[in-house]
């Protein structure tokens, strides 16, 4: 299952390829860099399901353009047309070394992509070395890039006040992410009663927690056979042992909450289509995806109210404070509970639902280069 910057970047590949663009890709062997020509042929090889890591790796490297080691980057830098832009999008590659060869060439524009500040700005959520490395990657941008891009309002005011003091104030354009999850799923999972999903890498910052600590309630309250079921699609990430306990022991599991762990995104899109909804009881987001992806399928949400989606999904998700059991609980029995009518009315109205696209992401970003 693919991570949010893992879609980011996929989409930056096929518009980079569609505009017929140059493609420079680090691996643990140094920098391949991808004439266009050579570039539009990697889509085949990442969509190919009988090639191991390794396998995929030698393959992409036999039809790189030029090869160089991480030291030598300047090398094949400079086989590349004056008047490129640098567009990075995946927080890699963010240190001086990599700038300063792109600052060689004539013309370049380097434009970085922030997708959030959660390290510096919820460091409980984050490893120490996680937290070290993205300062070191923020600060490189900050000196070297010529604009910055993010996803929401919340993260260009976060930034904009992490550059007060540094000598350093680099335009920040607001370019909402697209939604691309594809077309309906052909075949849409179903369930005797009704269930919720909650979708993402399970981290402290998700709140995976919550959820339990709801569905346990539920069983309390309530006969099991009308507690609804909570499939946990996503793999485990770090810094939540305890949570990893409770799900290797809770008696829930198997019953009424089930952990999926990352599924391929066709199997993932089939269990969220069926969904009576999407938890997503995040405390950080810089964007969250998740809640659009769902709205393109016409699966309503229940969201804390972050400032990314109440941006762009308004009142078409339903809203509960972060820790108010109360309101979620409310919130979960009530979308359980709605009959066929108002469902077939609530999704019809989500898939009609003017959400952010790719195109109008591109457009914004490309016009800095222009």
């Amino acid at each position: 299952m693919q991570t949010g910057i893992d879609r980011v970047e996929r989409a930056y590949l096929d518009e980079v390829i569609e505009q017929e663009g140059w493609g420079l890709i680090r691996t643990i062997r140094g920098f391949l860099m991808f004439e266009p020509d050579r570039l539009a042929r990697l889509p085949e090889y990442f969509d190919r399901k009988d090639l191991d890591g390794a396998d995929m790796a030698s393959t992409i490297r036999a039809i790189a353009s030029s090869r160089a080691s991480s030291l030598s980057i300047r090398k094949i830098m400079w086989r590349m047309p004056n008047g490129l832009a640098y567009i990075n999008v995946g927080h890699t590659n963010l240190n001086p070394q990599t700038f300063r060869a792109m600052m060689e060439m004539p013309d370049h524009t380097k434009i970085v992509m922030i997708h959030d500040t959660i390290p510096i700005d919820f460091p409980e959520f984050q490893t120490d070395v996680a937290r070290s490395k993205f300062i070191e990657r923020l600060t490189a941008t900050i000196n070297f890039a010529n604009h910055i891009v993010v996803p929401s309002d919340d993260v260009k005011e976060r930034l904009e006040h992490r550059m007060v003091g540094t000598g350093h104030r680099v335009p920040i354009t607001v370019a909402p992410l697209g939604v691309s999850i594809g077309a309906p799923p052909a075949k849409v999972e179903h369930s005797e009663k009704p269930y919720f999903v909650v979708l993402g890498t399970i981290e402290p910052r998700k709140n995976h927690g919550f959820l339990l600590d709801i569905w346990e309630r539920m069983h309390q309250k309530m006969d099991e056979q009308k507690v609804p079921e909570l499939r946990i699609i996503g793999g485990r990430g770090w810094k939540n042992e305890e949570l990893f306990n409770r799900l290797d022991s809770s008696p829930m599991m198997g019953r009424t909450v089930f952990e999926l762990g990352p599924l391929p995104d066709k199997e993932m899109k089939a269990h969220l289509a069926g969904a009576t909804g999407l938890l997503f009881p995040s405390l950080a987001e810089g964007f969250g995806l998740p809640p659009y992806e769902a709205a393109s399928l016409g699966v309503p949400t229940i969201s804390t109210p972050l400032p990314s989606i109440e941006a762009h999904l308004g009142d078409m998700a339903v809203y509960a404070k972060a820790g108010d059991m109360y309101q979620w609980f409310r919130a979960i029995r009530d979308l359980a509970s709605e009959d066929l009518a108002e469902q077939t009315r609530r999704r019809s109205e989500l898939r009609a639902y003017r959400i952010p696209t790719w195109y109008r992401h591109f457009a914004r970003v490309f016009d800095l280069i222009k």
